[in-house]
């Protein structure tokens, strides 16, 4: 197989877009180009190829999560494994910002740019999702966290979540730690991985050097419509544009301005069928741990649904689906030498012909509720989950009752079903943002309407910060 940096012409007026070969492929890697590649645009011009015969002999093991080793544990098995220093090492979920120095710990606004506009409300960066992965963070390492945890939380996992390993906490990080970063952070002074690796692997311009397995690259938007324009380095699934006439890509080169102009790529336009995405690690060995797969299905009205369904009994399927995927992201990563937690989004047409779309570098949003639903598949024979983490939702109380009202759920459904709350902050006495899954029930159907009591959709959408 071989993979391609393309550089599409630019037409004057037209929005076009670039891929750029990254610093970390040295000279030694890249070789001249002696094929051609064909793209739709006959104006783009091919300046180099990566082969794999030129990458590192990586090897491609994949082995089901046992069910104990903890997100921390298994920095600590790499560590160990690489020789390396494994003390004074500290796991931080929080995401950097590029929109705002207010709404998170870590605001990078020169090298490591993320495109997290709109701006996202600031507990979503420092609360919710921090606390969602500390969930399965085990107890090596302490996870870093803006503030306290919300109180009630640790209690609840304790009491819902089997065999829970508590995890400890810390607010400060000094410059001799090591860290394991979510995504890199231009204030941390020694990350496990390399951060402009990171960076790159975090790019959706770096997923065409990675897989032929994905949608075909177009150098602007009036050649071939409808397309897909994306922001590089956009988080939340923020930053992607349909494009299917003049009015959308006026609306899209608005976004642009408002924006700062983050960089961007254009893709093919898939009909999609499935959505899936998968969730693992990859081991420095060489081997991959397998969490598992969740998939989005459309709401009546034909938009996508961010819920997340995980069902046990389609994860057989779904990882056999997502595999050869997996493996030529796998593959690129360990040749660059990142490893970690990864996860992979691929858009399946109604032929059964997949695209990988989208890599995450870091631990996923369902990660956590997909672990879950094995333990307590384990424990009491929970076949599905429904698992939301979405703003446009909130619970309508306080904390404090959020608690008591899903502790007398679970105790009214004890062996049938479970709320599990990841992660929970309180605006006020009548709004509480949550991470909340169901787990059990007799039919996905089920688990939404319970979801959809305790989660119901706001009136409007959060306000920017």
């Amino acid at each position: 197989m071989k993979t391609f940096v393309v550089t599409p012409t630019a037409q004057q007026g037209v929005p076009t877009a670039v891929v750029i070969i990254p610093e970390v492929l040295k000279e030694s890697t890249v070789a001249s180009v002696a094929d051609t590649y064909s793209l739709a645009d006959e104006t783009a011009s091919l300046i180099s190829a990566v082969t794999e015969a030129e990458l590192p002999n990586v090897g491609f093991k994949v082995k089901p999560w046992n069910r104990k080793a903890l997100f921390s544990d298994l920095i600590q098995e790499g560590l160990l494994y690489q020789k390396r220093k494994c003390d004074d090492v500290i796991m931080l979920f929080e995401s950097p910002t590029s929109s705002s120095s207010q709404e998170s710990s870590f605001y990078n606004s020169q090298v490591y740019k993320f495109h997290d506009y709109p701006r996202t409300v600031a507990p979503w960066k420092a609360i919710l999702a921090p606390c969602r992965y500390s969930l399965m963070n085990g107890a090596c390492y302490p996870s870093y966290l803006q503030g306290n945890v919300p109180e009630g939380l640790i209690e609840h996992w304790k009491a819902t979540i089997p065999g829970f390993v508590e995890p400890s906490f810390i607010s400060t990080i000094s410059d001799s730690s090591k860290v394991y970063a979510y995504l890199p952070m231009e204030q941390i002074k020694d990350h496990l991985n390399d951060p402009h690796v990171h960076y790159h692997l975090a790019g959706k311009d770096a997923i065409g050097l990675m897989t032929q397995k994905t949608t075909k690259l177009f150098s602007n938007t009036k050649d071939h419509r409808p397309c897909i324009c994306k922001t590089t380095h956009s988080m939340a699934s923020k930053g992607i544009f349909v494009i299917r006439n003049d009015e959308d890509e006026a609306t899209f080169n608005a976004f642009l301005e408002e924006a700062g102009n983050p960089t961007f790529i254009i893709t093919e336009f898939i009909e999609i069928a499935r959505n899936i995405a998968c969730h693992f690690f990859i081991h420095p060995n060489g081997e991959i741990t397998w969490f598992g797969s969740n998939e989005n299905h459309r709401t009546p009205t034909g938009e996508w649904s961010s819920d997340s369904h995980i069902v046990m009994g389609e994860q057989d399927e779904l990882r056999e689906m997502q595999l050869p995927f997996v493996k030529d992201v796998a593959e690129y990563c360990q040749s660059l030498g990142f490893w970690g937690s990864c996860g992979v989004d691929v858009l399946f047409d109604s032929n059964g012909k997949g695209y990988l779309v989208d890599v995450n570098p870091r631990v996923t949003g369902s990660c956590p509720a997909i672990m879950t639903s094995l333990l307590l598949k384990e424990k009491y024979g929970f076949e599905r989950c429904l698992f939301r983490r979405s703003l446009k939702y909130a619970y309508r109380g306080s904390a404090e009752q959020l608690l008591k009202q899903v502790e007398a759920y679970n105790l009214e459904n004890e062996g049938k079903s479970m709320i599990v709350l990841y992660s929970f902050f309180e605006v006020g006495p009548t709004e509480t943002m949550v991470n909340l899954g169901v787990h059990g029930g007799t039919c996905m159907e089920d688990c939404e309407a319970v979801v959809n009591m305790f989660l119901p959709e706001k009136e409007k959408e959060p306000e920017e910060l």
